[in-house]
């Protein structure tokens, strides 16, 4: 039986500083729990209209740039939900109050939407505050109506489509990404979604798997075949002069650049990472947020940041969802990465060969 060896170091769980001089203190805030699609495959709970109070969010965000100026380190806000665009107008108030108070802070800030909600002028006021859109398609109209109907009922796939040719209309001021979720119902389907993308005009997709879906050996096998299709994309993209960016492909290009093997680090939910609930509970990442009941939960806001915990290996929710223990990656996982290790190393190797010199930069939201 082959030796399952896993992307990401999956060794004894680490101890980081919340935020320390240099690095990144990302702080999410989850805006509501209620969303208008019914995808088959959400894991962020019961969808209800709970909402985030503006003196919850006002207090988290002056909280965490208080936090990252102390430490002299940069801050990321992603805006999460439920599907956040259902409070538009508190986002846009919180990301403007941000931008006032950042001063010497460096701040990112980013939301991802189902891009349903989105229009002409909200994309302008969301570019004009910096604040970076994720928006989930899974690909081609057969990916995405297969787990993501609208709440009542129906296909969101025009809906969404209008959406993200809004942003690549803007695409030359305001930068974007697609993030397409990666379920074995749909895996044989990956490298046409990739592909309609890029088409498109996309330059930067994010592949999540569904480690909650179930993984037999038959969808292992095509997801591998089908990483190496996109794998393919990406070179003949890049003949012909247009670098596109596929995660997690480029994230282990980088590692076998710079190491010579595939590395990623933790995701580190409750050590550099945090998220606020709607209730103002803290959890380890917007993620684990899920229902709120409170299981999970690292303080409140009202007692200020907790102290940093021990940082598993890999996705510590993702883990759960396969495991049933936040620090033990199941096999369907192991199985992903070390799929995603041997294109990568496929890819580089081409690359390395038709390329003298490929400077690889895992571009995101600015500053």
């Amino acid at each position: 039986m082959e030796r399952l060896t896993g992307l990401r170091t999956r060794g004894p769980a680490r101890v980081a500083t919340l935020a320390a001089p240099g690095s990144l203190l990302d702080v999410g805030l989850v805006l509501t729990h209620a969303c208008n699609l019914a995808c088959a495959y959400c894991y962020t709970g019961e969808k209800k209209r709970v909402r985030m109070l503006e003196t919850v969010a006002m207090q988290a965000t002056e909280l965490a740039i208080a936090t990252a100026r102390a430490a002299q380190a940069k801050l990321q806000l992603t805006f999460f939900g439920g599907e956040p665009l259902l409070e538009a107008e508190l986002l846009l108030g919180i990301a403007a109050r941000a931008r006032s108070l950042a001063d010497g802070v460096p701040l990112v800030m980013q939301v991802t939407t189902n891009g349903t909600l989105l229009d002409a002028a909200l994309v302008e006021q969301l570019g004009a505050l910096g604040v970076h859109l994720a928006i989930s398609i899974d690909g081609t109209r057969a990916q995405h109506e297969a787990a993501r109907p609208l709440a009542g009922g129906g296909s969101s796939w025009e809906t969404t489509r209008h959406g993200l040719a809004l942003l690549l209309a803007t695409r030359d001021r305001f930068s974007f990404d697609v993030v397409t979720v990666v379920d074995p119902g749909t895996v044989h389907m990956l490298g046409d979604g990739a592909r309609e993308l890029f088409d498109l005009g996309v330059d930067a997709i994010t592949l999540n798997a569904n480690f909650g879906g179930v993984w037999g050996e038959p969808e292992l096998a095509v997801l591998e075949q089908q990483l190496e299709v996109v794998a393919a994309l990406v070179v003949a993209w890049l003949r012909r002069g247009r670098w596109v960016r596929v995660q997690p492909l480029e994230s282990a290009l980088r590692s076998f650049a710079e190491t010579g093997r595939v590395v990623t680090s933790s995701c580190g939910a409750g050590s550099r990472r945090i998220a606020i609930a709607p209730s103002g509970r803290i959890y380890g990442c917007c993620r684990a947020v899920g229902e709120d009941d409170g299981k999970g939960a690292l303080g409140h806001l009202d007692d200020g940041f907790p102290e940093p915990r021990a940082s598993g290996a890999g996705c510590a929710c993702a883990n759960a969802e396969e495991t049933g223990n936040p620090r033990l990656a199941g096999a369907a996982q192991l199985r992903h990465d070390r799929a995603v290790e041997r294109v990568s190393l496929r890819l580089a190797t081409l690359l390395s060969a038709e390329y003298e010199l490929l400077h690889i930069v895992e571009r995101g939201p600015r500053p």
